[in-house]
């Protein structure tokens, strides 16, 4: 009788918190290779998807590819008889793009290269312009910040930097500083166009990104909005005889406006192609678990699968890193689930988001709009950036100590790559699950965003081997998470 007791109590610890075996563990790992994760990135990130960008039918090809999948490894539609959850978001295509600097008097021009020289911001309206250019700081028009007082902009292109000052007003906060609003205010004073250049801090290598992040409505269909490098910025000056930095330096030591009228002129010439009401869709599917209670309870793996396009067919923007990678993995577990013919106790749900660059809206609207209760999700796993860096990094500890101590305690056991770099709950696609008061993890690197939004943001640039390993943590810590040993954890303190 002892020796059995002795036999069953080896047995349980053999088979580990989550019911398998460290060897079957093991076993089922090997269906996540850096191969396959690198395969299904570069096609989601190549040309034929452009860029991914919500509303399009590039997107909605893309999404149709990924349900395919889900359903090729044995996951079914939940709620619906389709994966695709369809919703509406604005999109807009920019169709054309062409920028020439002129000198004041006429005569000498330099035409600006999209993509090097300059590109449009996602939300840019259309029009074809030629006029003069006015320097206008932030293009703001705030009670202690006015950019607009001693100027008239009346039919000019007003040139300002994105974001907002460095430091903080004496009363309140700058309000609204996105490039919509600035476009608004401009064009309130009569301006025809708005060009953007890097705020103060931004880094060099990261003057151009690629962006659809330009805050609420409505569109301004007739204001184009443009970005152009600090470069250019420095070329427009030389005729008004300063330099982006001199001007930063002024602006930022005498904390007033100090507009000017820069002799030199522009022609700006864009076409957008703007929708208010554009279907997208949710892809969503189950691994439906096994537990006769507890198959009714879900753990969400999310992950967004837009980017933000292509500009006038030419400038690709090809988020293999953001957010390609993301979708790659978890199409890598839901593999490793069928393929290790894998009984969960809860049942795991696959959501892969559109519009998480414009506003996390298809994250939004799942919780929203969610096809199962809300409150028997016991935890959301994101997956964002999750291809290149040095490390593994894992937000949600400060919230959620004991769902993320899984994380490192299976980190610890198999790779110790995870980075001590951490923060609470939420953030991007997870926040809206955060706010409902969901346990979540997001699952990112640590130095990965040297190509955000940028065209290099390509499979060239990923790091293989952490992209694999991050991916077989994120199983490992579902199998945990899918597991009857797991219990919801209540957030211990609030961000």
């Amino acid at each position: 009788m002892i020796y059995f007791r002795l036999l069953a109590t080896l047995l349980l610890l053999a088979k580990g918190l989550y019911g398998f075996s460290q060897p079957e563990i093991d076993s089922t790992l090997r269906y996540i290779s850096s191969q396959s994760l690198m395969q299904t990135t570069g096609f989601l990130a190549s040309e034929r998807f452009k860029g991914r960008l919500q509303g399009t039918k590039e997107y909605d090809e893309a999404a149709r590819y990924v349900a395919l999948r889900l359903k090729q490894l044995g996951l079914k539609p939940v709620g619906q008889e389709s994966f695709l959850h369809s919703f509406e978001v604005e999109t807009n295509s920019i169709e054309r793009a062409h920028v020439i600097l002129f000198k004041e008097t006429g005569g000498d021009y330099v035409p600006l290269k999209l993509g090097s020289d300059f590109n449009c911001r996602g939300f840019s309206g259309s029009g074809k312009v030629n006029a003069p250019i006015v320097y206008t700081g932030y293009g703001l028009n705030h009670p202690e910040l006015n950019d607009y007082d001693s100027v008239n902009v009346k039919g000019k292109i007003v040139l300002v930097y994105k974001g907002a000052p460095n430091w903080k007003p004496l009363n309140g906060s700058w309000g609204d500083v996105s490039p919509r609003q600035k476009a608004r205010i401009a064009a309130s004073k009569g301006a025809i166009a708005l060009i953007l250049m890097p705020s103060p801090n931004e880094l060099q290598t990261r003057e151009l990104i690629g962006s659809v992040a330009c805050g609420d409505g409505p569109h301004l269909d007739s204001i184009p909005m443009i970005q152009i490098t600090r470069s250019v910025a420095d070329s427009i000056f030389t005729s008004a005889k300063t330099t982006y930095a001199e001007l930063v330096y002024l602006l930022g030591i005498k904390k007033t406006s100090h507009s000017f009228h820069i002799p030199r002129r522009m022609s700006i010439n864009v076409i957008s192609k703007y929708r208010p009401n554009a279907p997208t869709y949710n892809v969503v599917a189950v691994w439906e678990g096994t537990h006769k209670k507890l198959k009714k309870e879900y753990i969400v793996l999310g992950a967004h699968l837009d980017h933000v396009g292509m500009q006038a067919n030419t400038l690709l923007y090809p988020g293999a890193n953001d957010n390609a990678s993301g979708v790659a993995a978890l199409i890598e577990i839901a593999k490793a689930l069928k393929n290790g013919s894998i009984k969960t106790d809860r049942s795991i749900l696959f959501v892969v988001f559109s519009a998480e660059e414009s506003g996390m809206h298809g994250s939004r609207h799942f919780v929203a709009n969610s096809p199962v209760n809300v409150k028997k999700i016991a935890a959301m796993v994101n997956f964002d950036c999750v291809a290149q860096g040095d490390s593994i990094a894992v937000g949600g500890k400060l919230s959620f100590p004991k769902t993320w101590n899984i994380v490192k305690k299976n980190d610890t056991k198999r790779f110790n790559l995870l980075s001590i770099n951490t923060f609470g709950g939420g953030g991007a696609d997870a926040e809206a699950f955060y706010r409902v008061g969901i346990p979540t993890l997001y699952f990112n690197t640590s130095g990965g965003y040297k190509h955000l939004h940028l065209e290099s943001d390509r499979t060239e640039t990923l790091n293989a081997y952490l992209f694999e390993k991050l991916t077989q943590l994120g199983f490992i810590t579902t199998l945990e998470l899918s597991s009857k040993k797991y219990k919801k954890e209540k957030e211990k303190r609030k961000r």
